[in-house]
């Protein structure tokens, strides 16, 4: 038996990182944020009516081009532009992961790399997702966010977070999340704060708040707060016993996804 998980643990990192699949050539664009941070992106042309582009936006140890963050991307295509960056410290780009304090800039460099002519909307999965809700609610320039497995900001109270914390917080862990996981995290990373005022300053763009209460990195205490601070409009789905993050990135998720955006922002839905 621990044979078989080593083994399928192994095939889970070669499919994530070694043999990921790959965006066209032509796809590729390079970003540089406004403190300098030169960042990897892809840019996916969506079809002539789009009625918006999707930023699309990874978690933490995740990059671009891991297999569900892909395929989800190419879902949304069919609808949607769509970028996909590599935040800072993962993937391809540079920098170091700052745990939220300035990935906010880097959802700043993406929107601005979005096609002219149609609203922008930003969709993060956990650490994306807390990213996305701090530039929406800083920066704004958005039609809505998404923030699927997000965080609320000073809790931290299940295994998987607090693996996370122990990771970062010692220099044998982030060697490790560096050579094995490829993800470049800072010395000096601090968790953030409680977000409350960042939050509500979203609106009058949406906030969907998407997550599974039975998360084991955040309970669904933090997804309720989330809301909580939220001003209208906006909306909380549940999603029982499908997991954490690119877990939720399904088929049946960017079919919801693109009808309820095409319905908040188009004023015939229809396509």
């Amino acid at each position: 038996m621990a044979t078989l998980r080593t083994g399928r643990a192994v095939t889970r990192y070669l499919r994530k990182y070694v043999v990921a699949p790959r965006y066209r050539r032509e796809q590729r664009i390079s970003l540089t944020t406004s403190d300098g941070v030169r960042l990897n992106a892809w840019r996916l042309q969506g079809p002539p009516d789009a009625f918006c582009t999707v930023v699309l936006v990874h978690g933490f140890v995740n990059w671009s081009r891991a297999p569900r963050v892909h395929a989800f991307a190419q879902l949304l295509a069919r609808r949607a532009h769509v970028v996909v960056p590599d935040l800072r410290g993962h993937g391809e780009s540079g920098g170091l992961c700052s745990m939220g304090r300035n990935e906010p800039l880097d959802v700043a460099a993406a929107v601005a790399a979005a096609p002219e002519g149609v609203p922008v909307v930003t969709v993060g999965m956990s650490l994306g997702g807390a990213a996305t809700l701090l530039h929406a609610g800083s920066a704004g320039g958005v039609a809505g966010t998404v923030a699927v497995s997000a965080p609320a900001w000073g809790q931290v109270d299940r295994e998987g977070s607090s693996r996370v914390r122990r990771w970062v917080s010692g220099p044998g862990g982030r060697v490790f999340l560096a050579k094995v996981l490829r993800t470049r995290v800072s010395v000096d990373c601090e968790f953030l704060p409680e977000a409350e005022d960042v939050v509500a300053a979203i609106a009058p763009a949406f906030t969907i708040v998407v997550h599974d209460p039975d998360d084991w990195y955040f309970g669904p205490e933090h997804a309720e707060a989330i809301y909580r601070w939220a001003k209208e409009p906006k909306a909380l789905w549940w999603y029982d016993n499908i997991g954490h993050g690119t877990d939720l990135l399904t088929p049946a998720f960017a079919d919801r996804l693109l009808t309820e955006l095409a319905t908040r922002l188009t004023p015939d839905p229809t396509w």
